[in-house]
């Protein structure tokens, strides 16, 4: 959610939900379950906990609800569903995989096919509470029906459902330690503004989303990576991990992170312009070509490609035809974010790329997307305008941290393992805190998907 300025969003979002907060003071409390993260992931679980008359506490240590759901920009992953087959977007869910598997052969192909199988219910459950994802952008692409931003869309349908049920948040409260030992977690420890105290439950879930806001344990886990900025949420700085460690817990693929290659930086913001390549826009180096397929699936990879340049930036250029599809772009163009011009020479001026260059390149692409191939570098997806249409808008940019793609290691339940591979009782871990063996691959359905399953399982297991 970044069509205005994060830190005023925090504000605007705190003021909306701190009101809502029903605990008033530091004294120990019990319940069936708690729930740490009132991102997407947790916010799943206590719906379908609370609709089932469960009894759940859900912290969040932010001032609002979302986490880095919130932050979701344009799309949402899936296949074979309704609105892309009318659209003639169409992808088998046996290709999708084999598609993923070439990509990353570490992906876990049993619960890909089951998250992406169940692609047509989780865009019914999230539309039903009055989301409107219904525009299909690719084959595996479904964004918003206006183009707004996919993230705040999500969460302000799924605040008002947990609203509707009667959860309440307890926010600006961080979780600290686990209670229990290594074999059965019975619990945790909180702290919000009035001190610590106690939440004794049969079942944690741990939503806390990963590390990529924080500097420390990136250093520790995926040094490489340290100092960039990142598109994550504030929050997400690895609370979870350090509470689990001392649990004997099992962690996989910590040092795996993947990269924004859409990042534009001012006045001690990060913005996250992918929404500018999804709606078809191209990517430019400081001599005004193309370098790269700029639609390529590997987003660290394609960050790799854009450090190599020089001074390790790239623009994004699209023209009104994007601009038109999308109110994300169009909040962007509010903000000043984008640099535009009536022609390309003005535009290669205000870039300061070299103008004969930058018409080469766009003209060429333009050929490439009305002949259906692109000769250069082999793009596939969201080929979908020309340059045709002025004004014509650039934005640099650079690479930066989105999300963490290890974590705690889960099994199907998305119960949490210990190093041994045996279950630690009564813990669980979902949303990029967790390893799945999905490496985030379109979180924002896995999220929903896996909140729901971790419900099921509580509600199977725990009487």
């Amino acid at each position: 959610m970044k069509e205005k300025k994060f830190s005023i969003l925090c504000c605007a979002l705190a003021a909306a939900f701190a009101a809502a907060s029903a605990h008033a003071g530091a004294s120990d409390v019990q319940c069936e379950t708690v729930i740490v993260g009132a991102g997407g992931a947790g916010m799943r679980t206590a719906i379908a906990l609370k609709e089932a008359g469960r009894d759940v506490i859900l912290v969040e240590k932010l001032a609002f609800a979302g986490g880095a759901t919130n932050l979701a920009a344009t799309y949402m992953t899936v296949v074979g569903t309704k609105e892309q087959a009318a659209a003639g977007k169409v992808l088998s869910l046996d290709d999708y995989v084999a598609r993923q598997k070439k990509i990353n052969p570490n992906m876990n192909e049993k619960r890909i096919r089951e998250v992406r199988g169940a692609s047509q219910e989780t865009l019914d459950w999230i539309n039903a509470l009055g989301a409107n994802i219904t525009r299909a952008i690719s084959d595996y692409q479904v964004g918003t029906a206006d183009g707004r931003s996919l993230g705040s869309t999500i969460v302000k349908a799924m605040k008002s459902k947990l609203d509707a049920v009667g959860v309440v948040p307890r926010y600006e409260t961080r979780a600290v330690a686990l209670l229990g030992d290594k074999t059965r977690v019975t619990g945790i420890v909180v702290k919000d503004k009035t001190g610590e105290y106690k939440i004794s439950a049969k079942n944690v879930v741990l939503a806390t989303g990963g590390y990529a806001a924080g500097q420390e344990a990136i250093g520790k886990y995926a040094p490489q990576w340290k100092g960039l900025p990142s598109t994550s949420s504030p929050g997400a700085t690895g609370d979870a991990i350090a509470m689990v460690e001392p649990f004997g817990a099992s962690l996989k693929f910590m040092d795996v992170v993947r990269m924004n290659p859409s990042v534009y930086s001012a006045n001690g913001r990060n913005l996250s312009l992918s929404a500018a390549r999804a709606e078809g826009g191209i990517m430019v180096n400081s001599d005004g070509k193309r370098f790269c397929n700029d639609y390529y699936t590997d987003y660290t990879q394609l960050s790799r490609w854009m450090m190599e340049q020089k001074g390790s930036i790239a623009f994004i250029v699209i023209d009104d035809k994007a601009m038109q599809k999308s109110k994300r772009l169009q909040g962007f163009k509010k903000q000043g974010v984008l640099l535009q011009s009536d022609t390309i020479e003005g535009l290669a001026e205000k870039m300061g790329v070299p103008a004969a260059n930058l018409k080469e390149t766009l003209v060429t692409y333009g050929g490439y997307v009305r002949d259906g191939v692109d000769k250069q570098f082999g793009r596939k997806h969201n080929m979908s305008i020309d340059f045709t249409t002025p004004p014509f808008y650039a934005a640099q940019t650079h690479p930066g941290i989105q999300v963490t793609l290890g974590g705690i290691e889960v099994n199907d339940d998305m119960q949490v393992l210990n190093k041994q591979g045996k279950v630690i009782e009564g813990l669980y871990a979902v949303g990029e805190v967790a390893h799945d063996g999905l490496f985030g691959t379109g979180p924002t359905a896995i999220n929903i998907y896996y909140g729901k399953k971790v419900a099921d399982h509580i509600l199977k297991t725990t009487r």
